[in-house]
């Protein structure tokens, strides 16, 4: 599945949980690092920028409970365009789109995500995500590889470096410096990077070095983080139409920094994934 051209690989390990095989060891334990990165090989596995598990909730207030591995084999603690994969599957809407106004309440490492099913104007599916409270960080200015910048932290459950740029990267200074910003000593866990130029007050273009997975088409997280903070910035209103590589997504921002992001996933195909255990 994916959106906007950021593809997941999504697994429904419901069906072996409480088994007595091998394949129903913990999630963490079948798709280890090792597994992940060769699954997500687009030459000599499926392809995708990570792997989304479902997995049942360990609490009876959720509804189902997603884990996320990036196809560099480390996990993240959220997903926004993963999210929006994962409540199509869940919800069976991309088999069957009598699911159409499905809510789901969903466990995550950062805690509970909502999502809502609906129709979209074209007839297919759309997913509103509630990606929860956007909560701002340190704004300093940095010099990274003969450039200087003023950076914005952000988190959105994972965290976020949102740029602005009066015009876009190129493409080859786009990958010379994501991976420099996403290592910096100021981010010791990693962080996603956003490059972020401002089209007027409710239109921003994005582009994104997600951690853990490079160069994306479009993160969701990423979109949310850079609308919040083109808001905050008084650079746009609370309704911001974000484009992507991939695509366009639209975010709002509610009273207290809830951010709203309305997402179109898709299901490309479905298989059966043999492991070597």
């Amino acid at each position: 599945m994916h959106h906007l051209g950021n593809d997941f690989i999504v697994v429904d390990f419901r069906p072996y949980e409480g088994e007595n095989c091998e394949f129903a060891r913990k999630f963490d334990e079948t798709f280890s690092p090792d597994t992940v990165r060769s699954l997500c090989d687009r030459h000599f596995g499926i392809g995708a920028d990570g792997v989304v598990g479902v997995l049942s909730p360990s609490r009876e207030k959720y509804d189902h409970k997603m884990r996320i591995i990036n196809s560099d084999g480390s996990e993240a603690k959220m997903c926004g365009n993963g999210l929006a994969c994962f409540a199509l599957f869940v919800c069976g809407f991309a088999q069957d789109p009598g699911g159409s106004g499905h809510k789901v309440k969903v466990e995550t490492l950062s805690g509970a995500r909502g999502a809502q099913i609906t129709t979209g104007p074209h007839g297919g599916p759309k997913v509103i995500l509630d990606m929860g409270k956007a909560a701002g960080g340190f704004s300093k200015e940095i010099k990274v590889a003969g450039r200087k910048f003023k950076i914005n932290s952000v988190s959105m459950g994972n965290p976020h470096c949102v740029i602005f740029l009066d015009e876009p990267l190129s493409a080859a200074e786009f990958r010379r410096l994501g991976p420099v910003i996403e290592n910096h000593e100021l981010f010791p866990g990693k962080t996603n990077v956003e490059f972020v130029t401002v089209r007027s007050a409710s239109e921003i273009e994005v582009a994104v070095w997600e951690r853990g997975a490079g160069e994306t088409l479009a993160c969701g997280t990423g979109a949310s983080a850079s609308a919040f903070t083109a808001h905050s910035h008084k650079l746009c209103g609370t309704k911001v139409k974000v484009n992507l590589p991939g695509g366009r997504c639209a975010a709002e921002i509610k009273t207290g920094g809830r951010v709203f992001l309305e997402c179109s996933p898709v299901k490309v195909f479905d298989g059966i994934i043999t492991l070597a255990l």
